[in-house]
């Protein structure tokens, strides 16, 4: 006999545990199901278990997702806009996701779940893609004879040099990296655990590791984290519970700030260096399964959209050979 939605929904939600997701993983989720829960509540009081789902009910609940009024968004109070479709294709996969464990895990009779259609995302380019150049540009608008820009001069030749994303770095411990051979060798390798608990290598260059060396020969703390914060006031006593671990927030906040400090028009971010890395790595001759394992995708299709940037690359610098150009030097333009 079928149990309550909720119930339904904490059996799945235990079973993501069980299978190893994420904390963070499994909290996404949740909050996606117990949004289509209230909607359900609401419009269809009937549905009472996973079971009473129908197709039409995920289509109007689809329907509502892309209307959804955007008072939660600080937007006009009343008003509705369309949500990002990236974002109801990630709710109605959860929605197939719970529908799959259900169908495959269980004797429960439910609608299947390729009945649940997702919305056509199409390809999203990154907008800002950082080079080596403007890298440079980040590290130069950090002071370096302060504490917290070397801090970020390490931070942001990490990001670069490796791919690390930004929760990767964030749960960096300074026992990973041998700080005795930082600068000795062109290359440092390092084990992470990365997205859905999955272990990868990262390499960090001779120049990051300098960056870290010169960063860690401040620290003064015995806090485990690699980066901390140095916050007016805050005491680096050891004994103290506070952890001095600086959290992603403030990683993407010093990333802007240095960013606009250099003189970069792009709205960087962390991410936004790992595209820049991935890109560079294809410049520079790389194959995409290579690029794929740095990364850590879980498919090379994934990895694939880099190789779009490359081409833009590629055509951009062509269009500008002197050969095709109609206003050369000469007169002697091409007809």
């Amino acid at each position: 006999m079928a149990g309550s939605l909720s119930a339904d929904i904490r059996a799945y939600l235990d079973y993501c545990l069980d299978q190893n997701r994420s904390r963070k993983t499994v909290t996404t989720y949740e909050q996606i199901l117990r949004d289509f829960s209230a909607w359900l509540a609401e419009n269809q009081p009937g549905v009472e278990s996973v079971s009473h789902i129908q197709r039409l009910h995920v289509q109007a609940f689809s329907r509502w997702l892309r209307l959804r009024s955007s008072n939660s968004a600080g937007g006009r109070r009343g008003a509705s806009t369309d949500i990002s479709v990236r974002t109801r294709a990630k709710y109605l996969a959860t929605i197939r996701s719970l529908l799959k464990y259900f169908a495959v895990e269980t004797d429960l009779p439910v609608l299947p779940r390729d009945k649940v259609t997702l919305p056509r995302i199409g390809d999203h380019l990154p907008k800002a893609v950082p080079t080596p150049d403007d890298v440079r540009a980040l590290l130069g608008a950090c002071q370096a004879d302060t504490i917290q820009g070397r801090r970020d001069r390490a931070i942001l030749g990490l990001l670069f040099s490796s791919g690390l994303r930004i929760a990767e770095l964030c749960n960096l411990n300074r026992d990973e990296i041998r700080e005795e051979r930082l600068g000795g060798e062109d290359v440092l390798e390092l084990s992470v655990i990365g997205k859905g608990r999955h272990s990868r290598i990262i390499f960090i260059n001779r120049e990051a590791q300098e960056l870290l060396r010169d960063y860690l020969n401040d620290r003064n703390d015995s806090d485990s984290a690699l980066f901390v914060h140095y916050r007016p006031g805050k005491s680096t006593e050891p004994n103290l519970p506070e952890t001095l671990r600086l959290s992603a927030r403030a990683i993407q906040q010093m990333v802007r700030r240095r960013a606009i400090a250099a003189g970069i028009p792009e709205k960087l971010t962390p991410h936004s260096l790992r595209h820049g890395f991935a890109v560079d790595l294809l410049r520079g001759g790389a194959d995409l399964r290579t690029v794929q394992d740095l990364l850590g995708h879980r498919t090379v299709t994934t990895t694939q959209i880099y190789t779009r940037l490359t081409n833009r690359t590629l055509r951009e610098g062509y269009l500008k050979r002197e050969s095709l150009s109609k206003d050369r030097p000469d007169g002697s333009g091409t007809d």
